[in-house]
C-alpha cells in the first residue's frame, strides 16, 4: 500500500542514533510513531470485530530503541501490520463498509469506510507529515551543530 510505503521510506531515512529523538519531551519519537501505527493497524481490525472499543492515543516515551537491529525489527513489524491490514480490508464487502458504527472520536455513528479512510489512512498521513518535519529539524540542527563544532575544531587546529 502506497501510504505505508511512503511512511516506511521516511522511517528508514532516520539517521542512526536518532530513533528515539523527539523535538520535545511530550512528543512521540520516530520509534514511538512507528509503534503507534502498528497499534492503529491492529485497532482497526479489532474495531470491526468489537465496535465498542475506544480510539487509541499515541504515547511519547512508549518505545526505547537500544540498537539498530531493534529499529529494523520495529520497521519490519510495521510493514507486516500494514500487510495484515490490507488482507483484512480485502475481505470486506460493500455492506461491511457501509455498516454504521459508533466512534468516540466523532461522537456519533459513522460508516466503517469512514473509520478506515479518515480514522486510519488519514491518521497515518498526519503522522507521516510529523515524521517529515522531524527529519527536517534533525537536518537543520545537526548541520548547524556540525558547522559550529567544526569551525571551533578548525580554529583550534589552525589558530593563525
Amino acid at each position: 500500500m502506497a501510504i505505508r510505503e511512503s511512511t516506511l521510506k521516511r522511517l528508514k531515512s532516520v539517521p542512526a542514533c536518532f530513533e528515539n529523538w523527539r523535538p520535545n519531551s511530550g512528543s512521540m519519537s520516530f520509534a514511538d510513531v512507528a509503534a503507534h501505527l502498528i497499534e492503529c493497524d491492529l485497532w482497526l481490525i479489532e474495531k470491526y470485530r468489537k465496535h465498542s472499543i475506544k480510539h487509541l492515543t499515541g504515547k511519547s516515551n512508549n518505545v526505547k530503541i537500544k540498537n539498530k537491529d531493534e529499529y529494523k525489527k520495529l520497521l519490519s513489524d510495521l510493514s507486516e501490520s500494514g500487510k495484515t491490514k490490507v488482507k483484512f480490508l480485502n475481505t470486506l464487502s460493500n455492506d461491511d463498509l457501509k455498516k454504521s458504527i459508533f466512534d468516540d472520536r466523532y461522537g456519533k455513528k459513522v460508516s466503517f469506510w469512514w473509520i478506515i479512510v479518515r480514522g486510519n489512512f488519514d491518521h497515518e498521513i498526519h503522522h507521516r507529515g510529523e515524521l517529515a518535519v522531524y527529519l527536517r529539524l534533525i537536518e537543520k540542527y545537526s548541520t548547524a551543530f556540525f558547522k559550529k563544532t567544526s569551525s571551533r575544531l578548525w580554529k583550534n587546529l589552525y589558530p593563525n
